[in-house]
């Protein structure tokens, strides 16, 4: 019975460490349990350093960095985050009854139901923009402006008036808007799989390594 228990702990400790190996685990590991076409999943590389992809509607997210193993979980860490994702094109007074807030981009996929929330003494106001990515609220003094993407979820962004005069702000889509960075991320490892949540999704997904 003795050398049975030994036996069973080799085997096990054999098992562990194939898991911890770089080479074991490293691959293509694609997310399942998304609709509308979408595609997602990590590229682990056996020097421990990773890609990862998503696309959705012909827009492509991207990350990179690497990955360390923590017990039994993949750990992923990236380039720090730019200060900077949404660029100022232009902030200015116009002779008009509104607040107007343009995005312009060449994909107008990019520019359209974008979150857009003013904070003024009236207190909080909420629209979404239109196929010209545009919207206008009524006029007053704006104290800051709160911005969402659908596209860009995982970079929020505020942006405060220099000039309280002004009631026109056009932006723009830093290159950096596309990249998705990784700060200590983590996912379960088992079973040639992937499993924890999606930095851009929510819910809980299982990403299973492509064995080809």
């Amino acid at each position: 019975m003795r050398k049975l228990y030994v036996l069973l702990f080799c085997v096990s400790a054999n098992l562990w460490a194939q898991a911890q190996d770089p080479k074991e685990i490293s691959g293509n590991y694609y997310i399942e349990g998304i609709t509308d076409g979408a595609k997602s999943g990590f590229y682990l590389n056996s020097n421990h350093t990773f890609n990862f992809f998503y696309s959705k509607n012909g827009i492509d997210r991207y990350g990179s960095g690497r990955w360390y193993i923590e017990k039994n979980a993949i750990v992923f860490s990236g380039r720090l985050k730019p200060a900077r994702i949404y660029q100022l094109l232009s902030s200015r007074r116009v002779n008009d009854n509104f607040v107007t807030i343009q995005f312009t981009d060449d994909n107008p996929a990019l520019v359209k139901n974008i979150e857009c929330t003013l904070f003024t003494e009236r207190g909080r106001q909420k629209l979404f923009t239109k196929d010209d990515g545009a919207v206008k609220f009524t006029k007053q003094i704006v104290d800051s402006i709160q911005i969402r993407s659908l596209v860009f979820p995982d970079h929020p962004f505020t942006f405060v008036p220099s000039n309280k005069i002004q009631n026109s702000f056009e932006f723009g889509f830093e290159k950096a808007a596309f990249e998705v960075f990784f700060d200590n991320f983590m996912l379960l490892y088992t079973n040639n799989m992937l499993v924890g949540q999606h930095p851009l999704l929510r819910g809980q997904f299982r990403y299973v390594k492509d064995n080809q």
